[in-house]
């Protein structure tokens, strides 16, 4: 019994040692550009739709806030991800609202340049649509980016 075990542990061992198999050559030629691997940051906002007395931000206003506040400070690319949220207003009233979550992905090395964007943005949208606040959540990951 226990040599019967030890065989399934060293073929288990074996199987996750080997190299993992091929990518199709579609996707290697797609991929096929620069890897580079540093230390990105990636900072998510959390902006809810809903409008204080009422009403939502449109999906026109939302285009332009995207078009003429967002991409303006990061021209090569985010992310954005529908969501519903849940959050306590300041009179204790508890809204369930549409929301936008914005994913940035930086270097290292325009931590701080983006930072200071993601808070522009962040202000811009707070004051746009009378929102009491807009969170931020950043963290640091290891990111392989393709180009």
């Amino acid at each position: 019994m226990k040599r019967n075990i030890c065989v399934i542990f060293l073929a288990l061992g074996a199987a996750f040692s080997l190299p993992p198999p091929a990518l199709s050559s579609s996707w290697n030629s797609i991929n096929s550009t620069k890897v580079f691997t540093n230390n990105y940051y990636r900072t998510e906002l959390y902006l809810g739709r809903s409008k204080p007395g009422g009403g939502i931000v449109t999906d026109d206003e939302w285009d332009a806030f995207l078009k003429d506040v967002v991409t303006p400070r990061f021209p090569d690319g985010f992310t954005i991800m529908q969501a519903t949220g849940q959050y306590r207003e300041k009179n204790g009233k508890i809204d369930k609202e549409q929301s936008e979550v914005l994913v940035f992905l930086y270097s290292q090395t325009q931590r701080t340049a983006s930072s200071r964007k993601i808070e522009e943005i962040r202000r811009a949208y707070v004051k746009q649509f009378d929102q009491e606040s807009v969170l931020r959540l950043d963290f640091r990951q290891p990111v392989s980016v393709k180009f």
